[in-house]
């Protein structure tokens, strides 16, 4: 089961609403679909090896070229080909 969490700005003023809100989806499941698929331990590691070198939570495409060339290289040659 994955782990979510969620940053608040030390400023910040919640209803009781809003804290309601947050309690209930503590137990709430993560549901994935085509658009949002689970990932395996190798694209989270990855993923969190890029987050830390470029101190950014967007990841775009032109991160992932420069540092996973083979992968949009092997597109490239199917598109060709």
């Amino acid at each position: 089961m994955a782990t979510v969490f969620y940053f608040l700005p030390k400023d910040a003023k919640l209803t009781e609403e809003e804290k309601a809100e947050l309690a209930a989806l503590k137990d709430r499941p993560i549901t994935y679909d085509e658009e949002c698929p689970p990932m395996s331990e190798e694209e989270l590691d990855e993923l969190d090896y890029l987050i830390r070198k470029y101190k950014t939570r967007r990841i775009t495409k032109e991160i992932l070229m420069a540092e996973f060339p083979e992968r949009f290289q092997k597109h490239k040659s199917e598109a060709a080909g």
